[in-house]
């Protein structure tokens, strides 16, 4: 257990969710299957929330993030064909690359850099966004698409570049908090 800053006191791990014993709800772990291969289950709903995140992580592999994200969504939405699923794909704001428009509107089409080091993920998910909306008009698939913006959890890295977890370490380690643009409301 870690010890808590403020009062040294351990704090305790984060409790699994209930869902994890629904007969219901199923979690299929990254190292059981990679989302590259076919799975075949019977399934009612898909979440596919596959692909890091984390700029290093997507930038050490890029290759593997592409493939995360087209052969990952495809192979996916080929499940939610044959069953009958829903499928809900997790995205990203990084689909308006540097946006020149603040901020984005659901109509803005992005500013993206196809060959930039962080266009593995971009595009990656540019495209896995087009597959799910192709699917749907071709094949009648019933799908959501979720751009998740600046999120934060208990298991990412402090220092992992980010905006959220950037206050957060400024505010834990009593640092000036950087802010980005124009003072101006």
């Amino acid at each position: 257990m870690a010890a808590n800053a403020s009062n040294g006191a351990a704090k305790q791990p984060p409790q699994p969710s209930p869902l994890r014993f629904s007969k219901f709800f199923q979690v299929i772990p990254h190292m059981a299957f990679y989302v590259t291969e076919t799975l075949l289950v019977e399934v009612d709903r898909i979440c596919h929330l596959a692909c890091p995140a984390f700029p290093i992580y997507y930038k050490y592999n890029p290759v593997k993030t592409i493939k995360t994200n087209v052969i990952g969504t495809l192979n996916m939405l080929g499940l939610a064909k044959r069953v009958g699923a829903r499928i809900l794909l997790t995205s990203t704001s990084e689909v308006y690359g540097d946006p020149l428009v603040h901020p984005q509107p659901e109509t803005y089409r992005g500013n993206v850099n196809p060959n930039g080091v962080r266009s593995c993920y971009d595009e990656g998910k540019r495209m896995a966004e087009t597959l799910m909306f192709d699917y749907h008009r071709q094949h009648g698939i019933e799908i959501r698409v979720a751009r998740i913006f600046n999120t934060y959890g208990p298991r990412m890295n402090i220092d992992d570049g980010r905006v959220v977890s950037n206050f957060i370490a400024q505010a834990i380690w009593i640092l000036p908090v950087a802010m980005q643009g124009s003072r101006t409301g």
